[in-house]
């Protein structure tokens, strides 16, 4: 009796708990909304820190351009920091036996060094984004901040899905990419979700291309209407990658709330993060840069 009682006061208590950080939340949401709109008189500078910090779902429509302009800007800088990167690993170790015979002709002096190749494999990405209801803008962000990375991450396959799972990489090829994610945000957002269908839809098209050079990338909430989550698939997804991220929009308290099955799939995640804002698609993307091999 004593046992149940204290099971009871435990779930009691982590109830209050989520509660409590949901209200935080909103207020939160509240707050960033209110201070958008007084930041809008205040200047860019100020404005553009704002939208640095303020989560994606809390961006309205008359701050979008400027938003692209940040994302394609930091998307760049992150570019640019790869690619010094990459000059200065790609030189490899000194080839001694190469820099003796090139300098035979000078008595052991060296004036010419000659260095080992070393072959730097750009990563191959696979992304898969959940489109349906608030999750759609993070993802939008999300393609474009991809996209946007295309000297260093030149191997971008994108899917987008609410119950259905689509391969949309042709279509950014086709049109301009703006146009082609409001296409399809338009024709696939807010549908109702089913994350056990969309895994399978990716099992079929994508599975035998993924290897252990494959980073693969779900933006989602793991909402998934009570439905059957098909994590077999996420386990397989797993095991042939090794490089897998779970980006969640929504706070860890709401993990696992409702019809939230994030801990179904989490065990099968190399790494799971809450990425709501532009400085955290900054934080986690810079962090696959940095240690892409």
């Amino acid at each position: 009796m004593e046992l149940a009682k204290d099971d009871h006061n435990l779930e009691l208590v982590t109830q209050l708990r989520n509660k409590q950080n949901a209200l935080r939340e909103q207020v939160r949401d509240y707050v960033e909304q209110q201070y958008l709109l007084f930041s809008k008189e205040k200047g860019t500078q100020l404005r553009e820190d704002a939208l640095q910090k303020i989560k994606l779902s809390n961006i309205d429509h008359s701050q979008y351009q400027l938003m692209l302009r940040l994302v394609k800007k930091a998307a760049k800088q992150l570019a640019s920091l790869h690619s010094r990167r990459r000059k200065v690993s790609k030189r490899g170790l000194l080839d001694v036996r190469k820099t003796i015979a090139a300098n035979a002709a000078f008595d052991g002096f060296l004036f010419h060094t000659k260095w080992k190749s070393t072959r730097i494999e750009r990563p191959k990405v696979m992304v898969l984004c959940d489109v349906s209801g608030s999750v759609s803008r993070t993802a939008r962000f999300l393609l474009l901040f991809l996209y946007s990375l295309q000297d260093v991450l030149p191997k971008v396959r994108s899917f987008v899905f609410a119950s259905e799972l689509a391969e949309v990489t042709d279509d950014f090829a086709k049109q301009d990419l703006e146009a082609a994610i409001t296409d399809i945000m338009n024709s696939r957002a807010n549908m109702p979700t089913d994350y056990g269908r969309a895994l399978q839809d990716f099992q079929e098209l994508a599975m035998q291309d993924i290897d252990n050079k494959t980073t693969v990338i779900m933006l989602g909430d793991a909402r998934n209407n009570n439905g059957d989550g098909n994590t077999g698939v996420w386990q397989q997804v797993y095991k042939r990658s090794q490089r897998v991220l779970w980006l969640n929009p929504e706070g860890r308290f709401s993990w696992d709330s409702g019809d939230s099955i994030m801990s179904e799939y989490s065990p099968y995640c190399s790494r799971v993060e809450h990425c709501s804002s532009l400085r955290d698609l900054t934080r986690i993307l810079g962090s696959l840069l940095k240690h892409s091999k």
